[in-house]
């Protein structure tokens, strides 16, 4: 079974980021909805697609796909030591 650490290193090279690993939604998903859909808040891409309903932690995420910048921001980056988001990180190797 792939730990989260796993699956963070897997999309390392991806062109699709998974956004939300609660609802695996990738970025790919939150830009139709964006586009498409109309979205224009989180909450919208929450109803569209799910993402930003489960944990939160992707909110930042998907705040910076509505802004037309990257997904990944410092503080929503994965942590490398543990493939968590590194504001929620508990191993200290971000």
């Amino acid at each position: 079974m792939a730990t989260i650490l796993d699956m963070a290193l897997g999309q390392a090279g991806s062109t699709d980021p998974l956004i939300c690993h609660c609802f695996q939604v990738t970025a790919s998903a939150i830009r139709q909805a964006i586009d498409e859909g109309g979205a224009a808040r989180v909450e919208e891409v929450s109803r569209l697609t799910a993402a930003g309903s489960g944990c939160g932690s992707c909110q930042c995420r998907i705040e910076r796909l509505l802004a037309g910048l990257p997904a990944e921001c410092g503080p929503c980056a994965l942590c490398p030591g543990c493939g968590s988001v590194r504001t929620l990180c508990d191993c200290h190797a971000a």
